[in-house]
């Protein structure tokens, strides 16, 4: 089945021609939250976010992703996800999260745990753009393909591929049974998805009415806190055209729990254009 799928968006020869590969888009994400203003008024509000994507594939072994986005208040918050080799990292480094008992401990095992997480964030995250985009995943990063069959999902009816790779990743590849281009990739995982309570007060008020409202928006945290259960995170691709000999999707949708919370337009794709190899270096830094 991949072997039809890669034939469907342009076929084998196309494919390992392409060397390099450069991508940039727009995002929107769509959030939902709860908006405390009082003690006594409790809104649930949505917003659209901006931000924008950029994708840097030089094969064989050097690939990023970098992510910029705006946040509830307001800012822009931007992080990189770089695989060179072997080696992986995230810049800026997450801080790292103590395992003692004392959360202001933090040994060099908790940094050694968090970089690893990471790393392994960075290669999972770069695998789901190349196997959607070019259906192929990263030498550092080996997939292993089992075909499940014509299944009902929730983008539709699919042909649906199982892909396991290193650390018990798994993910499912689901090809549009007509066209044989990829419909989705879909992601199962165990956690709890807690919803955002922000404080929003709309002027100065003295400090009892403040502490009111801080303990009101801990209430809601609390009255609304969900279970851990089983989530289903889809990227659904779409708006297929040629670029260089390629159907490349122009737009990826991220879907959790069958509600749309994002989407990437992408407007600009490069093959086989010189990369700055700069883009492709540092190194993590301790933040403790």
């Amino acid at each position: 089945m991949i072997d039809r799928s890669r034939l469907a968006i342009g076929g084998d020869d196309a494919l390992c021609r392409v060397q390099s590969l450069s991508v940039k888009g727009k995002v929107k994400r769509y959030v939902k939250y709860i908006s405390v203003r009082s003690p006594k008024s409790v809104e649930e509000k949505e917003r659209t976010l901006s931000g924008s994507i950029e994708l840097d594939f030089s094969f064989p072994g050097k690939f990023r992703r970098k992510y910029t986005t705006q946040v509830l208040r307001g800012f822009n918050y931007s992080y990189t996800e770089i695989v060179n080799g072997s080696r992986a990292w995230r810049n800026p480094p997450l801080r790292a999260i103590s395992s003692n008992r004392d959360s202001r401990v933090i040994d060099v095992e908790d940094f050694e745990r968090t970089t690893q997480l990471q790393a392994r964030g960075a290669r999972q995250q770069i695998t789901f753009y190349s196997l959607g985009l070019l259906l192929q995943g990263i030498p550092e990063f080996p997939l292993q393909y089992s075909y499940l069959g014509l299944l009902e999902t929730a983008s539709g009816q699919a042909d649906v591929i199982s892909a396991q790779g290193p650390e018990n990743f798994q993910t499912f590849l689901l090809l549009d049974p007509k066209s044989n281009f990829p419909l989705a990739i879909a992601v199962a995982y165990i956690d709890t998805v807690q919803p955002t309570v922000l404080v929003e007060t709309p002027g100065f008020f003295d400090r009892r009415f403040m502490q009111a409202t801080w303990q009101r928006a801990r209430e809601e945290r609390r009255l609304r806190a969900r279970p851990m259960r089983r989530n289903e995170m889809q990227m659904q691709f779409s708006d297929y055209r040629l670029v260089d000999g390629i159907m490349l999707p122009h737009l990826i949708r991220h879907v959790l729990n069958g509600i749309l919370i994002e989407e990437v337009f992408f407007d600009e794709f490069k093959i086989n254009q010189n990369i700055n190899p700069k883009k492709f270096e540092g190194q993590p830094k301790p933040v403790y």
